[in-house]
């Protein structure tokens, strides 16, 4: 095919449909994607990274055994529909999770233990050794987060419910920062977390946007949701999700978020919970624009993407929409 008629086959890349793909663990579809955007050296990379990893050297013995443990996990877990694409990641799980507690065994000498036990001894080894750390679940996959430092700074946020006072504790130095970060080289993952004591953010992930809605919605109002969800008793990881991507929909100034969501939008995994909770609002969205059909409705939304105009057409809809949807699902929570 001439060059000229190969660029005419091409898509334009959008970070976007880039994110969404990973986030709904569609590696196969991702690597597709990259492809027909013209991005050889991403899948190349990505190829690679799922393939044969480049083992991690930091200089500390145990640190990297731990990190060789984890790459090794996310690679059984994520290289499965390279070769077989009727295999998803969550059939790959379980086996990779019986081989990381056994790698972890041996590398604590804890032999009868389980994987929450080994998880808590190997944060106990780092914290001893300077590290921060924080195991367990991230979407349904393990993947700890591992950092050097943590300085914080108070906020008070305004929500839709009402204000929320917490604290902020800014991460530096992250060596591991879970699946999604390992999968995308950093470019997109986990950039916070809610906890008792405050909100968690990834620092380098906001470097120089600090006064942007990508902290100030996606993030912090995001983040102080949960915090406040926490401490009335939420629990469920969709549900959390669910409630701050409504409170970041009320908020954001443009599409831009709406983009994300239906990009990210999958209703046939409630444990991957940000892609369940994007499906859900989507399907709230569309019942509320009464369209005639689900499809309709999807072309609205789509459309407001696209178009500045049509945004602004329907943008009062759309997060009064959110609104309510996030009203209702709090009366249901009392």
């Amino acid at each position: 095919m001439p060059d000229k008629a190969k660029n005419a086959c091409k898509t334009t890349y959008n970070r976007s449909a880039y994110v969404g793909l990973l986030v709904r663990m569609d590696i196969p579809g991702t690597l597709a994607y990259l492809d027909r955007c013209g991005e050889t050296a991403r899948v190349d990379a990505l190829r690679r990274k799922l393939r044969d990893p480049q083992p991690y050297d930091t200089g500390d013995a145990f640190l990297d055994h731990v990190l060789n443990a984890y790459q090794d996990y996310f690679r059984s877990c994520f290289s499965v529909g390279l070769d077989t694409p009727s295999r998803t990641p969550a059939s790959a799980e379980p086996k990779a999770r019986c081989t990381l507690a056994e790698r972890l065994r041996e590398i604590l000498a804890l032999p009868e233990a389980d994987l929450d036990t080994l998880e808590q001894a190997t944060g106990g080894r780092l914290t001893a050794s300077g590290w921060h750390y924080l195991g367990g679940l991230t979407g349904g996959f393990y993947g700890s987060y591992i950092w050097r430092e943590t300085a914080q700074t108070d906020y008070k946020v305004e929500l839709p419910h009402g204000p929320e006072t917490l604290t902020v504790f800014w991460m530096d130095g992250f060596v591991l920062r879970s699946w999604l970060a390992w999968l995308s080289d950093g470019e997109t993952g986990a950039s916070g977390w809610a906890k008792d004591e405050g909100i968690y953010c990834v620092r380098e992930a906001y470097a120089g946007i600090l006064d942007t809605p990508k902290f100030n919605v996606s993030f912090l109002k995001h983040e102080a949701q949960h915090h406040a969800d926490m401490r009335r008793g939420i629990t469920s990881s969709s549900e959390l999700e669910y409630r701050a991507k409504l409170v970041e929909l009320i908020y954001y100034p443009d599409a831009s978020f709406l983009e994300s969501l239906l990009a990210s939008s999958d209703l046939s995994d409630k444990t991957n919970a940000h892609a369940w909770a994007a499906g859900k609002i989507v399907a709230g969205l569309v019942k509320l624009l009464e369209c005639e059909d689900v499809k309709e409705g999807i072309k609205v939304l789509e459309a407001a993407v696209r178009d500045d105009g049509v945004w602004e057409e329907y943008r009062e809809v759309i997060q009064h929409g959110a609104q309510k949807l996030l009203d209702m699902n709090s009366k249901r929570a009392k």
